[in-house]
């Protein structure tokens, strides 16, 4: 009982506190588990093995489906029903979403993968409506699993650092240029097989990835206002601290105080060099840090 407690106290801890790559391999993981814990609870009480969540989840082709159930182009791209295809999605989101948080930080995260997520799922949606070939399919197509945004993450992350070397097992070290260059022609070559809506999917999510980045490397940052959005609404559910007026201290309160308010700006600065790299400091908090750092 004990351990059960300590996993769910690292997990939460893990979810609040941790970056958004880990949250994100969470949120995936969790609803892996869902989906997976209805289809044994179905298959013990009626023998079946359809799962009646997966309707509501699923992305389909059919746009007349997708405007009943618009949802779903969110709810995809964090649902897997086989093990393999989360595990190697996880990990490359872990991987490949480390570098991106190094070089350009966190908060670049989640608008790559929800970005991502969605224009391979328009990419997908648009092929089979368009093309002759694929059109006969389209009533049966569906789309599950985080793969779309997950290659926006590598290609974005090999566009930005394309020299950026990896070590791995038999090949020793490798660009992730190459990894991610074999990923995508992997993907452009499957399409004439049996998963040919996932293969265009992952396709339209490597495009993003690599648009986002030469957008930002040209000053156009398209996640600006998807942070920005995210921000007002945290802001509406933040519990606004109570104001605490200080009368006259010792010089051992005014010590103390000093030293609080100097913890706390310290602490503000090293959460935002987390979230968005060192260079999003001003000159001010900069040199504020560097005193700081002097001082102890």
């Amino acid at each position: 009982m004990y351990g059960t407690t300590s996993i769910w106290s690292d997990i939460k801890r893990e979810f609040t506190s941790g970056n958004m790559v880990s949250q994100l391999i969470i949120i995936n993981v969790a609803v892996f588990v869902i989906i997976n814990l209805v289809t044994v609870v179905v298959f013990l009480t009626s023998g079946s093995m359809v799962n009646p969540l997966l309707p509501w989840i699923m992305l389909r082709a059919d746009v007349m489906d997708l405007l009943k159930h618009p949802w779903t182009l969110l709810t995809h791209m964090f649902a897997h029903y086989s093990i393999w295809h989360l595990l190697f999605n996880m990990l490359w989101l872990y991987w490949f979403g480390r570098i991106i948080q190094e070089f350009i930080g966190g908060k670049k995260i989640l608008p790559l993968y929800i970005y991502g997520g969605i224009t391979g799922a328009a990419l997908l949606i648009i092929s089979y409506n368009i093309f002759p070939g694929l059109q006969s399919d389209m009533p049966y197509v569906s789309a599950l699993g985080a793969s779309a945004g997950v290659l926006a993450i590598v290609v974005a992350a090999a566009t930005l650092v394309p020299d950026y070397t990896v070590f791995l097992l038999f090949f020793g070290g490798v660009k992730i240029k190459y990894i991610a260059l074999f990923m995508v022609i992997l993907d452009l070559v499957s399409i004439p097989g049996l998963n040919s809506g996932g293969y265009i999917a992952h396709l339209g999510g490597a495009l993003f990835g690599y648009l986002f980045i030469k957008q930002l490397q040209m000053g156009h940052d398209w996640s600006k206002p998807f942070n920005d959005f995210l921000e007002v609404v945290g802001g509406l559910f933040k519990r606004k601290e109570p104001r605490v007026i200080y009368k006259t201290k010792t010089p051992g309160q005014k010590k103390k105080r000093y030293q609080e308010d100097k913890q706390q700006q310290v602490d503000a600065i090293l959460d935002k060099i987390a979230q968005s790299g060192y260079d999003s400091l001003t000159k001010e908090e900069k040199e504020f840090l560097f005193k700081v750092s002097k001082d102890e």
